[in-house]
């Protein structure tokens, strides 16, 4: 129970920090995927299937407060959640900076892929709703901000493994990295 409630707490101060500060940065810099990092570096390089859920969630969570900027949004999320966690297990090694940023590049692929055929079909019936060329310097502002964030990460993965140890998320005699 401790573990689920850690996991929850987790998630809802990535998921307050993303929409709080994140959103809330000037420029491009407000199209930083925390959460999508987030999910991405649990999933890939700590090995854990929350990560997954953390991505798929974020959806989630956006589209119930209303905030989304893509119709269906939590739509995308599962699907980026779906390729964070199958990559991460089939595809990419966890031990290398590489595969952690392919991983994340994947996820981002598959995320966007979505979310643009979430908005061609809603081009059908609301042309003018849809600006393809915001969507797609947004969607490459999230791909360079999620491989920076995911080299942070990567860079700091001992103190990031000693946290989720501590915090009961991962196990302390896993030592993989």
């Amino acid at each position: 129970m401790s573990r689920a409630f850690a996991l929850l707490a987790l998630f809802l101060c990535l998921a307050i920090l993303q929409t709080s500060f994140f959103a809330s940065l000037p420029g491009v810099l407000a199209y930083t995927p925390f959460v999508l990092a987030s999910g991405i570096y649990l999933a890939q390089h700590v090995g854990q299937r929350f990560g997954a859920y953390v991505v798929a969630g974020i959806g989630l969570w956006v589209s119930l407060l209303g905030i989304s900027t893509f119709p269906a949004e939590w739509v995308a999320s599962a699907a980026a959640g779906a390729t964070a966690y199958l990559s991460a297990r089939h595809i990419f090694s966890n031990r290398s900076w590489y595969g952690l940023t392919a991983c994340g590049a994947l996820t981002v692929a598959a995320w966007g892929g979505t979310q643009a055929v979430l908005l061609g079909l809603t081009e059908f019936r609301h042309p003018e709703a849809v600006s393809w060329q915001a969507f797609f310097a947004a969607l490459c502002a999230t791909f360079v901000l999620n491989e920076i964030l995911l080299t942070v990460f990567f860079s700091a993965a001992k103190p990031i493994r000693e946290f989720l140890g501590a915090a009961f998320l991962v196990s302390r005699d896993r030592e993989s990295l």
